[in-house]
């Protein structure tokens, strides 16, 4: 990592989410990424999309899994028109974007669509012009991407000034979320990124681990991981998900429910808090064009 590169971290880490000082405007744009799938990633997106919502604040998700889409499971939309429908000109945004009820709007994307995997440097530009301008309506823009290191997720990551990177307490997960810290910081303008473990047994099983990523990323990369949240392991997540319901509604009273609303509090007031208050908006702007120019 070069001089630059570890000075532009140290001051972004400084800055802390959602400081002014990166982005001036009103959108924030936080990506939520893994180095490996199954780690809970998805959930993470839908679960902070909704508990964002909840704060009175008008949130936007964006469905970047451009091979494997799965928002629209997890909440049970059925969305007449998805992401490809916008890029090869079927729909316009306006018409794909879908309002769900008690939560954010959500723009899907579809499953199974080997087109949608090596999109062209047109399509994806028209798009990102389009979602520009729809997105300026909004106080939140939380894209999920793929898992893993792949072409259209760096794109995305470099578009976001935060990052949430989910990670769960397994060998691999950990090595493969280092892997993608990694590559997120060979950007020449590295984003704010906060970890987010899932799926642990306690409060300290999860801090052990943000502990232990957090070693190597200094050892190794210079990075000082700023820990976002800790979301414990119920069944409850398995049971809302087979209900095609986001946790914070299927089972409001949970602990992982309330563990994302204080991530959700985190991010919008700079404290763990629960979701809740509307006299705090901080205003943003996301760095989505540079999505078309790589």
């Amino acid at each position: 990592m070069s001089e630059d590169q570890a000075a532009a971290l140290r001051k972004a880490r400084q800055a802390g989410p959602g400081s002014a000082e990166r982005l001036p405007g009103r959108l924030r744009c936080i990506a939520v990424a893994s180095g490996k799938g199954g780690v809970g990633k998805t959930f993470v997106s839908v679960g902070l999309g909704y508990s964002l919502a909840q704060t009175g604040s008008r949130v936007l998700v964006l469905d970047a899994d451009l091979g494997l889409a799965n928002v629209d499971l997890q909440v049970g939309a059925d969305p007449t028109y998805t992401l490809q429908d916008v890029l090869f000109g079927t729909c316009t945004l306006e018409e794909a974007v879908v309002a769900l009820d008690n939560g954010p709007s959500l723009l899907a994307a579809a499953s199974g669509a080997p087109e949608m995997v090596e999109l062209g440097s047109a399509r994806r530009q028209m798009f990102v012009d389009e979602l520009l301008r729809f997105a300026a309506g909004y106080d939140y823009l939380i894209i999920d991407v793929a898992a893993g290191i792949g072409g259209n997720v760096t794109n995305f990551l470099a578009a976001a000034p935060e990052v949430l990177v989910v990670v769960a307490n397994e060998p691999t997960s950990v090595m493969d979320a280092y892997a993608l810290i990694k590559t997120i910081c060979r950007q020449p303008d590295p984003p704010f990124i906060m970890t987010v473990i899932n799926m642990v047994r306690s409060e300290a099983e999860g801090r052990t681990l943000a502990r232990h990523l957090d070693g190597i990323t200094r050892k190794f990369l210079g990075v000082e991981l700023t820990l976002g949240g800790i979301i414990p392991y119920d069944v409850v997540v398995t049971h809302a998900i087979r209900a095609r319901r986001p946790v914070v509604l299927y089972a409001a009273d949970s602990a992982p429910a309330k563990a994302l609303k204080g991530l959700a509090g985190y991010l919008a007031f700079g404290k763990t808090v629960l979701a809740g208050r509307r006299d705090v908006q901080k205003p943003f702007f996301d760095k989505l064009v540079d999505i078309g120019k790589t």
